[in-house]
């Protein structure tokens, strides 16, 4: 075991050995050592060997190595020599940035034994790198109102050497406005600072270019330059100009919204701000600021809404252009509309009629005025409607129009009329408007009802019951509403005597018809009468229609049997010679019915016999026929009952009793037989038997006849109730019925059956019959017509076979058409007697009160006032909004309601309402206006109330100022005609015309502003208007005199000093700045900005432009930056600017964790190690005091500790020898805590696995294993398993099985069992026998794969199990061939008396040994029985001496095994009186010497032939089932042939022997179908071979048509 524990030590790594130093050590001083950047790798740095006072060859013993922060080795030891080397170049900025000076810390770790050295690697720096501006143009804007010696500060240069190696001084390019200064900041860096020498004028010289050069302190020295762009930047002093003061446009009024109208160019000779012109819409008015918008920037005028040349005709529109600096120039736009042809004409109703009386002559349909708003061609239109239609348009004065009819109309053929009026202007394009008018034609009873049918027949079944629905009739009417309402009566009959009142009704509203009571189809056959149909119009109309009612026939008659008659007195009596050949007529039943058609069909059959086989009866024709010759066994006297039977549903019949007397000749009287003397001898017992026997099976063969017809007629009756097929309610008869005389059947039917799947419809045709020389009957041809039924399947059948109907299918139209009542109007015809005119004008005052007088149209319109009234004079305002009132009475046209002027025209002038003066009879028109007259009711009013203007402190003299001109409603006189301002010493105000007439202010300056003195001048302006008494407006002026950029803005103060906690988020609030500037507006908006700010500083912070607030852009951090400072700067509008400094100080917080950086490693480690180093590991954090303190721990349920080393530095060790069977690996949780508030920690997991080492031996699962086979097992039979584990892992787990030698050397195990050494399956090599070998012990090892390898045993035990293989085995009595052994048994002997015993083994074992016994067969047996548990075999009952002398008996020894084997054993017993009586063999009998009896010899020939005969028949039946059935298999269709239209004659005798029954089975959706021949009823006749063919069932099957 220490032997393996040794060799798998030195396969893992070398374990670490933990020295303790003392105090000394723990606070040993790091080593410096120093490097020039830029050195080449492989450079000496210094010789460690000698720092640590240590041989060269100990450093490569005690595995010296260098451990550098972030495992990135920028030096490498030689363990040869000990020289300590660089590992690369070094870029001292690459490493350390701007940190001075850059010192890089490096620890040495010597590990056997342990021990650590700090020290530290500073990097010195060189001339590298020249100094590089971030930007190399810098854009410096001044204003040439600046004065000398005001100061610029421009971006510093950037160095990132350090120290004198980094920026000096600068320098700028000679020049005459300019000189730099190179400042210092308060962290080291310098920065340029321009100074202006000279006052800068824009106009001499709008631009400077300098160089500006940076140079550093290096030897020698480097530099670097960037251009610094000077522009000039003009103050405001020009006002803009436009190109052309006046612009002229026209502009259609279909252009679209945003159409460009003329772009307006002004131009300002200052530049930058100053320059930039805005251009905006000056004392626009409201309808000009809703139509038209310009753009600002570039002077584009665009349509705001769409123009109506109809509305207004022109605009004038003044355009102002107005600098950044308040100064301002204007034009005038004078836009003119051309018009276009962009309205549709209008129609305007004046009067409409919607519904004309039909038949009426030429009307007035509507009257209508048409509009268009164009002018010229396009407003002139033409009128039209369809040519199809029979109306007129009629043209009247000025665009009015008439509607009227072309002829009479008839609303039966039309009933409305949708009229379409286009009106169509002459303009480009052609616009038109379309006015539909619907017209409907009114209802004038001009159409009497007509029936759809102008005679009906309806059948009716006799018997109905009373009140029956029979039918109906329907009668439409093509007129509507109560017109069309038609009623239904019944006209009096032409035969008086008919009772019809009794027998029918008719509702008077739908046309039904009812039988009110039952009728008797032998009493009335039909019946006509007549129905009308009267409508409700007025005068009403009506028509007639024939109604033909037939009774059919049901079957109510039985039939009545004329001869033999059946009146109660002496039967008759037929006499048939014994000589009569078969068909000898007997007699003949004549027999009538009192119903018709196939209710009257008779058939006959011979329903009793006194002998059956000797008389049959015809079925079409009564007549009574021998069947047979006739012989002298034949009894003399025979009574024939016949049954007569109709073909009704259901059928009705009736019986005769014929009696037939057999004579020798027909002169041989009839006289009664004389009794036969009995015979005084006895009968022999044996044909007693004999006859007793022949009874029996007479009977027997009897009634399985008559059970298998009773069975086959029960199987009709069950298929004609079926719901599967359609098949009449009843079967038509055996035996048809001649009733046409001819002695047969005077028609054959022919059905076509039409089933037509999918279409939701099928129809079952009645086709008509195949006529023979007869003619039908009337009922039957209205039976043969066609008559469609529904069905959903997709085939036909046709058949020739009887007709045989319950009812007739009648087929019914009704068709309702329903309309709606419409009234009537007429209109009055319109003449136009009169031409159009023009009355007035007429003119009234705006705001006059309703009810004034305007005019008196009597005298105007040449009218009395009668005439006035009964013409219908009325006024028409355009948009029928009446502002006139017409009193009729007096002719006196009013003011309906007060006038406004300005709603209703607006600034237009003259303001004129047209209306006209229409006079309906006759129709005359007269064109009329009202003119309008403006009062002054408005004032003056400003748009705004308050005006604000800005004017420049340094504006100059006389310059002028438009200001906004007030609106009056007002017209002419009335409007504004003069502009005052208040008094004040700077302005006046001039009044100025523009174009339009309108009048505006403008302000002038006559004395020159001063912002300082006087910021602000409020003046009143106001306006007065030229009416009598003039009215006023007024509104404020308030002027704000602009300030010019003169001061420049100035901080609060100029340093500021914050403090940051380094854990503060992002956007939290470093410090507000300030600064104030003196002048005002644009000039006084104060921006904030960083100046000149290090890459550091734009990430970290970000100044709010407005407000100065200064925010962390991103979290500070302690550990890498400590302080910020920049430079803020305050630029005001014009650009003139201030500084100030803002110095960031970063707190430091606890926000770093602890890092754990481990040195060193061992996983896995060996179980059952002493103290072992897992690992070595350093502790840091980058805080600071108490925020960087730390303390480390691991979890106490573990067997490992950790051991504090140097500076931060800790070991891992085991605390014992670890078992990986008890524990496999190890989550090691290294937690380290800093001391800092709040207390941060750090968690580093640490994996480790313990190898393992082969300490334990495999174990079964259990210490013996039982395992059942059966016996006969297959071999290599997989009997079972054993199952070992092994603790360890890898190979030492890996477990072998194997079969150890048994204990008994002579079992052979290899041959009987094999283990599978990798899983321990166990498989039965051979097949096992249970009586051989019932059991089987061995022991099986398992070994693992370590080295040593160990090994353990378990027990295994195989039971074979029985299987029944032996079958028993019979010991008494003994079944050797020999002699038998016979059992002898007194006949006396009591119930349960013990004959033998039968005894047996079994090879087997268990259940499978149980053996039972029974019975298997005996000579008696019901004499003997067998014990099942035990072979007695015993007699069951009394002997008697009826018993056999001599029983064989077998019996049957059975084992209950799975499956049960057997055997049998055969016993003789032998019946004796008693045990004395010798056992002797039987004598034989003696035969009789005397003859038998005749009659016993016919009484056994009898019984075989009967016998026989029963015995064939039974097989023949069954035979010809079987050959029916396959026959009926194998047929897929019909046959080709169809049945023929008339019946044949089978039998032979001359009419149809038979009447076939068919029951058809269609079912839809399957695919076939069945068609199904049933059996004839069978006749007493004796029936052919063919015959019986024809009876059994034959099965076609199809799959498209039968």
């Amino acid at each position: 075991m220490e032997a393996s524990r040794k060799i798998i030590c030195k396969q893992r790594q070398v374990l670490f050995l933990f020295l303790f130093w003392g105090l000394s050590q723990a606070v040993t001083e790091p080593k410096h050592y120093s490097v020039v950047e830029e050195t080449e790798g492989s450079s000496l740095v210094t010789n460690l060997a000698k720092d640590l006072d240590l041989g060269e060859s100990e450093l490569s013993r005690r595995g010296t190595r260098i451990i550098s922060k972030g495992n990135k080795l920028h030096l490498q030891l030689d363990q040869e020599t000990g020289n300590l080397m660089l590992n690369e170049k070094l870029d001292r900025e690459e490493l350390c940035g701007q940190t001075e000076p850059c010192v890089l810390r490096f620890q040495v770790l010597l590990e056997n034994p342990l021990e650590f050295f700090q020290a530290e690697l500073q990097v010195i720096d060189i001339n590298d790198h020249a100094p590089v501006f971030v930007k190399r143009d810098m854009l410096l804007k001044i204003s040439e109102s600046s004065p000398p010696g005001t100061a610029f500060p421009l971006k510093n240069a950037q160095d990132v050497d350090v120290g004198q190696n980094n920026i000096e001084s600068y320098i700028i390019s000679p020049n005459s406005y300019f000189r730099v200064l190179t400042r210092k900041r308060s962290d080291g860096r310098k920065y340029p600072e321009l100074v202006l020498d000279k006052a800068l004028d824009r106009e001499e010289e709008p631009e400077l270019r300098l160089m500006l050069i940076a140079q550093d302190g290096g030897s020698p020295p480097r530099s670097g330059t960037a251009q610094v762009y000077i522009e000039v930047m003009d103050i405001n002093d020009n006002a803009p100009e436009f190109e052309q003061p006046f612009y002229s446009v026209q502009i259609p009024e279909d252009s679209p919204i945003g159409f460009l109208i003329v772009t307006v160019s002004a131009t300002d000779v200052d530049i930058g701000v100053n320059g930039e012109i805005s251009y905006s819409l000056f004392q626009a008015s409201e309808e000009i600021r809703k139509t038209f918008e310009i753009h600002p920037m570039t002077g584009d005028i665009r349509l705001k809404k769409h123009l109506d040349f109809e509305t207004i005709q022109s605009y004038e529109v003044n355009i102002e252009a107005r600098d950044a600096g308040s100064l301002s120039g204007k034009c005038t736009v004078l836009a003119q509309v051309l018009d276009v042809n962009d309205n549709a004409p209008e129609i305007a109703m004046s009067a409409l009629t919607r519904q004309i009386p039909e038949n009426s002559p030429e009307t007035v349909v509507a009257v209508f005025s048409v509009l268009d708003l164009d002018s010229e061609e396009n407003g002139k239109v033409t009128c039209t409607m369809q040519v199809d239609l029979p109306f007129l348009l009629k043209s009247s004065l000025e665009n009015f129009y008439t509607l009227v009819t072309d002829r009479p109309l008839d609303r039966e053929s039309r009933d409305e009329y949708n009229i379409t009026i286009t009106v169509t202007d002459l303009g480009t394009p052609r616009l038109k408007t379309q006015h539909n008018i619907t017209v409907m034609v009114s209802d004038v009873n001009d159409n009497a009802p007509a029936f759809t049918q102008t005679s009906y027949t309806l059948f009716v079944r006799e018997n109905n019951s009373p009140a029956l629905h029979i039918g109906s009739v329907s009668a439409t009417d093509t007129d509507a509403g109560a017109n069309a309402q038609v009623t239904y009566s019944l006209l009096p009959p032409h035969d008086t005597h008919l009772p019809l009142d009794s027998l029918v009704s008719i509702n008077a509203d739908n046309g039904q018809l009812f039988a009110l009571r039952a009728l008797d189809y032998e009493a009335l056959q039909a019946l006509e009468f007549r129905v009308g149909a009267t409508d409700r119009g007025s005068p009403a109309l009506s028509s007639q229609a024939l109604v033909r009612v037939l009774v059919l026939d049901a079957n109510d008659n039985a039939p009545f049997v004329l001869y033999p008659l059946q009146n109660g007195s002496a039967p008759c009596t037929e006499l048939v010679p014994r000589a009569a050949e078969p068909g000898y007529l007997v007699s003949k039943v004549v027999a009538v019915d009192g119903d018709s058609g196939q209710n009257a069909w008779l058939s006959y059959q011979l329903l009793r016999a006194t002998e059956p086989g000797l008389f049959g009866v015809w079925a079409h024709n009564g007549e009574v026929r021998t069947a047979r010759l006739l012989s002298e066994r034949d009894a003399t006297k025979h009574r024939l009952v016949v049954l007569v039977k109709d073909n009704g549903e259901p059928p009705l019949s009736a019986s005769v009793t014929l009696h037939v007397l057999l004579v020798d000749g027909f002169s041989q009287p009839y006289l009664p037989l004389p009794e036969a003397a009995a015979d005084p001898a006895q009968a022999d017992p044996l044909t007693v038997y004999l006859v007793i026997a022949l009874a029996s099976v007479s009977s027997l063969f009897l009634f399985s006849v008559l059970a298998f017809i009773a069975v086959r007629l029960c199987g009709r009756g069950r298929a004609t109730s079926l719901g599967g097929c359609s098949v009449p309610e009843g079967h038509f008869p055996g035996h048809l019925v001649d009733i046409g005389g001819t002695g047969t059947m005077s028609q054959s039917y022919q059905y076509e059956v039409c089933l037509m799947g999918g279409s939701g419809t099928s129809e079952f045709k009645f086709l008509k019959p195949i006529m023979s020389n007869s003619q039908g009957h009337y009922l039957g041809t209205e039976i043969e017509e066609n008559t469609k039924f529904s069905n959903d399947f997709g085939f036909s059948i046709q058949c020739s076979c009887e007709p045989n109907f319950q009812e007739r299918i009648m087929e019914i139209g009704w068709m309702r058409n329903q309309r709606q009542r419409q009234v009537l109007v007429f209109f009055v015809w319109l003449s136009f007697s009169g031409v159009g005119a023009e009355l007035g004008p007429y003119s009234v005052v705006e705001e006059t009160e309703r009810g004034f007088l305007v005019a008196n149209l009597e005298k105007d319109l040449g009218l009395r006032l009668t005439e006035m009234s009964t013409r219908g004079v009325r006024i028409i305002s355009q948009g029928h909004k009446e502002y006139l009132h017409l009193k009729v009475q007096t002719a006196d046209l009013l003011i309906n309601e007060k006038l406004d002027r300005e709603e209703l025209c607006g600034s237009t002038e003259p303001c004129v309402l047209y209306f006209q003066v229409l006079l309906e009879n006759p129709l005359e028109i007269f064109q009329a206006e009202l003119r309008v007259k403006d009062i002054n009711d408005h004032s003056p009013v400003f748009p705004e109330r308050e005006m604000i203007v800005k004017i420049p402190e340094n504006s100059p003299l006389g310059i002028a100022f438009p200001l906004s001109n007030a609106l009056d409603l007002d017209v002419g006189n009335n409007n504004v005609q003069n502009y005052k301002i208040s008094a004040n010493p700077h302005f006046q105000v001039l009044t100025q015309n523009r174009s339009d007439g309108r009048k505006y202010p403008e302000l002038v300056l006559d004395k020159e502003l001063d912002r300082e003195e006087e910021p602000e001048i409020v003046l009143t302006l106001t306006a007065m208007d030229g009416g009598s008494p003039p009215r006023y407006g007024s509104a404020q002026v308030r002027i704000e005199v602009v300030d010019i950029n003169d001061n420049a803005p100035k901080f609060g103060q100029p340093l500021y000093k914050v403090h940051v906690p380094e854990n503060s988020p992002v956007g939290s609030l470093v410090v507000t700045v300030s600064a104030s500037d003196l002048d005002s507006g644009v000039n006084g908006k104060i921006l904030y900005s960083f100046f000149q700010p290090s890459e550091d500083i734009t990430k970290t912070l970000e100044v709010n432009p407005m407000t100065g607030e200064i925010r962390l852009r991103k979290q500070v951090d302690f550990e890498i930056l400590r302080s910020y400072e920049v430079d803020i700067k305050a630029t005001d509008g014009g650009g003139l600017s201030g500084k100030c400094t803002l110095l960031l100080q970063v707190v430091d917080v606890n926000d770093n964790s602890p890092k754990v950086t481990v040195s060193a490693l061992t996983s896995p480690i060996p179980e059952n190690s002493p103290e072992f180093v897992v690992a070595v590991f350093s502790i840091s954090d980058p805080d600071t005091g108490d925020n960087g303190k730390t303390i480390a721990s691991i979890q106490d349920d573990l067997p490992f500790l950790l051991k504090p080393s140097i500076k931060s530095f800790y070991t891992l060790v085991t605390s014992r020898a670890l078992d990986r069977e008890e524990r496999a690996q190890y989550n090691v949780a290294i937690t380290v805590t800093d001391l800092g508030t709040p207390r941060l920690k750090t968690q580093h997991n640490i994996t480790v696995m313990v190898s393992d080492v082969n300490d334990n031996a495999p174990a079964f699962t259990q210490t013996s294993y039982t395992l059942f086979v059966p016996e006969n097992n297959s071999p290599a039979l997989h009997i079972g398993s054993v199952s070992a584990t092994d603790t360890d892992a890898g190979a030492n787990a890996q477990v072998t099985y194997s079969l150890l030698p048994p204990h008994d050397t002579h079992l052979p195990l290899a041959s009987l069992v094999s283990i599978n050494a990798d899983n321990g399956q166990l498989f039965a090599l051979r097949a096992l026998d249970y009586e051989a070998l019932q059991a089987l012990e061995f022991r099986v090892g398992a070994t693992d794969g370590g080295s040593p390898a160990l090994s353990s045993q378990a027990l295994v035990r195989v039971l074979v199990l029985d299987a029944n293989d032996n079958a028993p085995f019979v010991l008494y009595p003994l079944q050797n061939g020999s002699a038998p052994c016979t059992e002898l048994v007194p006949r006396a002997a009591e119930p349960g008396y013990l004959v033998s015993k039968v005894v047996a083994v079994d090879g087997d074992s268990g259940q499978n040994a149980w053996l039972s016994y029974q019975l298997l067969r005996a000579t008696e047996p019901g004499l003997f029985g067998v014990w099942a548990h035990n072979g007695e075999v015993r007699t069951a009952r009394l002997l008697s001496e009826r018993d056999a002398a001599k029983h064989r008996l077998v019996v049957l020894v059975k084992d209950n095994g799975e499956p049960p084997l057997s055997a049998s054993v055969t016993l003789q017993v032998l019946l004796v009186d008693g045990f004395s009586q010798p056992y002797l063999p039987l004598p034989e009998a003696a035969a009789d010497p005397s003859q038998a009896d005749p009659l016993t010899v016919y009484l056994v020939i009898a019984l075989a032939s009967v016998s026989s005969l029963f015995l064939f028949s039974v097989l023949a039946f069954i035979a010809v089932r079987l050959c029916r059935r396959g026959r009926a298999a194998s047929l897929g269709s019909l046959p080709e042939s169809h049945f023929p239209g008339h019946l044949v004659d089978v039998s032979g005798t001359g009419t149809l022997s038979q009447s076939y029954k068919y029951e058809v089975c269609l079912t839809g959706g399957s695919g076939t179908s069945e068609f199904k021949f049933l059996k004839p009823v069978i006749p007493n006749l004796a029936l052919q071979s063919s015959g019986r063919e024809k009876e059994e069932n034959t099965y076609f099957q199809n799959s498209s048509e039968i």
